[in-house]
This record gives C-alpha cells, structure tokens and sequence, in this order.
C-alpha cells in the first residue's frame, strides 16, 4: 500500500480531489455493497489515512481502521 500511497500524495490538489470523486461515484453505484465499500475505504485508508477519511466521509460511512 505504500507506492499507492506515495503516488497519490504526488497528486495536486485539485488531481486528488478528481482521483477521490470518482471513487466516490463508483462506491456509490447502488450494486455495490456495504461490505465491499468498507473493504475499499480501508484498502484506500492504508495507502493515506487522510484519503480513506474522505472517502468514507462524502460515502457516509464510518471508518474501519
């Protein structure tokens, strides 16, 4: 999770923001379940707490880290 982590702190701002909404509008696909968007948020979380955090937050959902 490291280099995944690394990449996405070289993003710029605005490319992080991009990179997290379209996260947020494929978790949100209604075929998509609870299970499997806590599975993504933690993967997500341990690339970058702070883009796990996000994630979760506009999904409405809780962490589970």
């Amino acid at each position: 999770f490291k280099q995944a982590g690394e990449r996405y702190r070289s993003f710029d701002p605005a490319r992080q923001d991009r990179f997290l909404q379209r996260w947020v509008d494929a978790l949100s696909d209604p075929r998509i379940t609870h299970e499997l968007r806590g599975i993504w948020i933690s993967y997500w979380s341990q690339c970058d707490a702070s883009l796990g955090q996000k994630l979760a937050s506009r999904l409405n959902l809780k962490p589970n880290m």
